[in-house]
């Protein structure tokens, strides 16, 4: 459920929840091919002549894709959404989630591991605008009732949205207390049919603060921050935690007073280390910068910038991978035009490496977002103009690189396409939504990446044979040894060796022992199937059925030979025990395989069982052509027949 910046942590709890051991074990994965996307992009609002902007994108665990947007229906603007079900390449129908009558606009959307779709937005109430959210719970269809999350009475504004791995759901926005704005929070625990909680006022009052944004830790722990005007009439980067299971700390100034600081985003790694940037003006034009909480710890490290100096830096945002690797992307003036730039700071490292252009010049590049998939692939999207109108274009690090692959179209020429968003399911397709203007009105696209496909490349060793098979189908070897599977695919392998061979055990890709191997496809996946050849005389009797007249045995047979069966009773007489035959029977084999041995009870023993249950002991033994006998004797009970 990797979606854009504001959704980054929900890839990590998602990802903790399902793959968190085989994540920890994986290799680097070797580079998935070039991306391919879905063209031309497909219209998700519905026409004619209302427009429709904002669009938002979240992708569950199970790859159930949902965008929102604010779309006029002739009178006001209403929130709208439309959902791709798990496994399907098609949007479902067009659902309004606000109420008519009044303007809702500024949708967002975050999906929880379960599957559950929080959408909150702010509506006005004919007097003001409130805070509202609605949730479409786990394994449903149907979104429930709006709720009310800000008070009535002042206007609020700019909503955010995060889940926890346990559904947990905080929402913040801006609020006036007729004064000046102030940032407030909401959270509904987690639990099924639970309702948001009231407010929390979580900047000062007395200075209007901006731009909140929100992010959630693994454990719960949850950071909020935004921008705030100080005393000095500068404005301020500010921050506030709330530890797992606990209540927010006080407010911590990120950024130092002086000059202007705006436009803050967080992002939270699966180990709790929390990364926030933000621009911030150094006396002539503004720089981004950054400062991380290392994981543990309860401060944050000084700042570092990321941008160069001399030009203006904007639309700052940042995403995190399963690694930690932290990748910061940003708009910055060539002096002619604007460029989009990132920086990356590798998993296990505290340096973030310099700037690296995704654009290419001569056009002007804005509104860059993030995400980045489980393997560690990274798509940059951006809007881009090509001189008569703006376009949305796309780029991609493939996992394992350190290169950005060249800038791709997705939106069609001829109109302004804007707004771009970009999120990223478990599986790598990476799905992008814009607005697009149209000769009479603005409509919602997408287009989606296909799945980034790994090999798993299956080896047989030993002197041994057999048959190596998967679930979901792909491997079947002996025919096929290697096989693309999807990203994040649970690959089953189970191991049949043929008659006159053992299976040993298999070795690669975290998997040992004999039982069936499974395999997270989290990059390119090599497993070896170790193949033992047995003894000539080697034979195993895989089941004894016991009938009223006989009992009859199912035998696999490494080769031709010769089967003998000889079952007997002991019976004591006087002082002595007496064997007593049962039954006997042979038979010749011509080929290895299963032979089923079939041993005719003698009428003394059906006698007895009229009488009492009987323990009797059951001698198999085999003759290969030409070699040795081998035996395997075993006791089996015959129950008493009335």
């Amino acid at each position: 459920m990797i979606t854009n910046r504001k959704i980054s942590v929900q890839a990590a709890t998602a990802l903790l929840a399902a793959f968190a051991a085989v994540v920890l074990l994986a290799a680097v994965p070797a580079p998935a091919a070039a991306v391919d996307w879905s063209l031309p992009a497909t219209d998700l609002s519905d026409g004619p002549n209302n427009n429709a902007d904002g669009a938002q994108v979240a992708v569950g665990v199970d790859g159930a894709t949902t965008v929102v947007w604010s779309r006029s229906n002739g009178v006001n603007s209403i929130v709208q959404a439309r959902t791709r079900p798990a496994g399907s390449g098609t949007f479902g129908p067009v659902e309004d989630l606000s109420a008519a009558g009044q303007n809702a606009v500024n949708p967002q959307v975050a999906v929880a591991v379960d599957g559950a779709t929080t959408v909150v937005w702010y509506r006005s109430n004919g007097s003001n605008t409130i805070i509202q959210a609605r949730t479409r719970p786990a394994g449903s269809g149907t979104f429930g009732g709006a709720e009310d999350l800000s008070a009535a009475g002042q206007g609020a504004g700019q909503p955010q949205v995060a889940v926890a791995v346990d559904g947990a759901t905080t929402v913040v926005w801006l609020r006036s207390n007729g004064s000046n704005s102030i940032v407030q929070a909401s959270t509904r625990p987690a639990g099924s049919g639970k309702l948001f909680g009231g407010a929390e006022s979580l900047s000062a009052a007395g200075q209007d603060a901006g731009d909140p944004q929100v992010a959630v830790a693994v454990d719960g722990a949850t950071t909020v921050v935004w921008k705030r005007s100080n005393d000095a009439g500068t404005r301020i980067v500010q921050a506030r935690t709330r530890p797992a299971g606990g209540a927010f700390g006080a407010v911590e100034d990120l950024t130092a007073a002086g000059q202007h600081a705006n436009s803050p985003q967080v992002a939270v790694a699966v180990d709790g280390a929390t990364t926030v940037v933000w621009t911030r003006a150094n006396g002539f034009n503004d720089i981004v910068q950054a400062r991380t909480r290392p994981a543990g710890s309860v401060t944050f490290a000084g700042a570092v910038n990321l941008s160069a100096a001399g030009q203006n830096a904007y639309d700052v945002q940042v995403a995190v991978a399963v690694d930690g690797a932290t990748t910061v992307v940003w708009n910055r003036s060539d002096g002619v035009n604007s460029i989009v730039q990132a920086s990356t700071r590798p998993a296990g490292s505290g340096t973030f490496a310099g700037a690296v252009n995704l654009s290419a010049a001569g056009g002007s590049d804005a509104r860059p977002q993030v995400a980045v998939g489980v393997d560690g692939a990274t798509t940059v999207v951006w809007q881009r103009s090509n001189g008569s109108n703006s376009i949305v274009q796309a780029s991609t690090r493939p996992a394992g690189s350190v290169t950005f692959g060249g800038a791709v179209d997705l939106a069609a020429v001829g109109q302004n396409a804007y707004g771009a968003q970009v999120a990223v399911g478990v599986d790598g397709a990476a799905t992008v939504v814009w607005e697009r203007d149209g000769p009479t009105y603005s409509r919602i696209q997408e287009s989606t990446s296909g799945a980034t496909m790994y090999s798993l490349t299956l080896t047989k060793s030993g002197a041994g044979s057999g048959l190596v098979s998967s679930s979901p189908a792909g491997i079947d070897c002996g025919l096929v040894c290697s096989y693309p599977f999807s990203l994040s695919t649970s690959v089953t392998l189970t191991a049949s060796p043929a008659a006159g061979s053992s299976f040993t055990g298999w070795s690669g890709s975290g998997c040992s022992g004999t039982s069936t191997c499974t395999v997270t496809m989290l990059g390119a996946r090599a497993v070896d199937a170790k193949f033992t050849k047995l003894p000539s005389n080697h034979f195993t009797i895989k089941s004894v059925k016991v009938g009223v007249k006989a009992l009859t045995s199912t035998v696999v047979l490494p080769g031709p030979g010769t089967l003998t069966q000889i079952v007997t009773r002991s019976v004591k007489k006087k002082s002595k025990t007496v064997k007593i035959g049962v039954c006997k029977t042979s038979k010749k084999a011509t080929k290895a395989g299963t032979v089923k041995l079939i041993c005719k009870l003698s009428s003394a023993t059906r006698k007895a069982l009229r009488k009492r249950s009987l323990r009797v002991s059951m001698r198999t033994a085999f003759t290969p052509t030409g070699g040795l006998k081998a035996s395997k004797t075993k006791t089996i009970k015959l129950k008493r027949r009335r």
